[in-house]
């Protein structure tokens, strides 16, 4: 009987992204040698191995699940046999809901997803939901192998929306380490009053719940039209647009709360000129929020959806 939490790092990717490589490197820290004993779950086999050598060095344990018994049985049985201080789980994509039938004493504290730059295009396109899952659990992804950080520009804001708090960083073919995305934003905080389009609607999103004091104060001027909702409780309205992060079965109405006086419309779709202000969600953070100015209806648009990732 486990009576402890064992800190546990999991490790996601597609067949030989770099999931090996990455805990291989990690044992090998010191910190591994001079803290305590690992155990490494793996439920993936690729093309790298661990050494034995560096194992039994470095006090660490791998064990290979083959589908012989349920999961929850083959963790608890290893965790029992070594008793370990730390455990990393190789994760096998293809294995839904992995996480959710792990121990209750394995405790997540951290999770990172690698992505191998010359498969993952086609991996992008055929397995789309599974990328979802993966970058929304994880508190880092890394592009391994890809050749120059133009490249990843195009999947931006796809990335970003799947998850806003991970870090995303490129490794290129020689190991160097950069950040992946940095957000051009196609206007300038300068200016007190700032057209948003369609074309611009998502970059202000993103940046607008990420630095909401970028924006307080000013004038926000919605040059095509929003979609206006109103809460289920009658007493709050939400502007913005459906957005497709990667594709149909991942579809979000990513909106600023909106503030609207008078006979202003609280439903449909419409243009406006809005006040932006900072207010304080339910979690004591800072949001910025939307104070209609002016307001009139509008027809929708011919595509009711922003695609976060460009047609191709």
């Amino acid at each position: 009987m486990i009576g402890k939490e064992i800190d546990t790092r999991l490790v996601y990717g597609f067949l030989d992204a770099g999931k090996t490589t990455f805990i291989r490197d990690c044992i090998q820290n010191d910190y591994f040698y001079q803290y305590g004993t690992t155990l490494i779950l793996c439920f993936e086999e690729g093309e790298e191995t661990y050494d034995p050598d560096i194992l039994s060095e470095r006090r660490t344990t791998v064990a290979c699940y083959d589908r012989s018994e349920a999961v929850h049985a083959f963790c608890m049985k290893h965790i029992e046999d070594s008793h370990p201080d730390r455990i990393y789980v190789e994760m096998n994509t293809m294995m839904e809901g992995l996480r959710g039938t792990l121990p209750d004493c394995m405790k997540v504290s951290y999770a990172c997803t690698w992505i191998d730059w010359e498969t993952f295009g086609t991996y992008f396109v055929h397995f789309t939901p599974m990328f979802r899952e993966m970058v929304a659990d994880s508190n880092q992804v890394t592009f391994r192998g890809c050749p120059s950080k133009e490249l990843l520009h195009p999947y931006a804001q796809a990335f970003r929306l799947m998850n806003r708090k991970a870090t995303y960083l490129r490794q290129d073919p020689m190991g160097y380490h950069e950040k992946a995305f940095d957000l051009f934003l196609p206007f300038s905080l300068e200016d007190h009053e700032i057209d948003i389009n369609e074309a611009r609607y998502l970059v202000f999103w993103l940046d607008a719940h990420d630095h909401p004091t970028h924006y307080e104060g000013k004038r926000i001027r919605f040059t095509d039209a929003l979609e206006i909702r109103q809460a289920d409780s009658g007493d709050t309205c939400f502007a913005g647009r459906v957005v497709m992060t990667c594709c149909m079965a991942d579809l979000q109405f990513m909106s600023f709360d909106l503030e609207v006086t008078g006979d202003m419309p609280c439903g449909g779709w419409c243009m406006m000129d809005a006040q932006a202000v900072i207010a304080m969600d339910a979690y004591g953070q800072k949001r910025l929020k939307l104070k209609a100015v002016s307001m009139h209806a509008a027809p929708p648009p011919g595509d009711l959806l922003l695609r976060a990732l460009p047609q191709w």
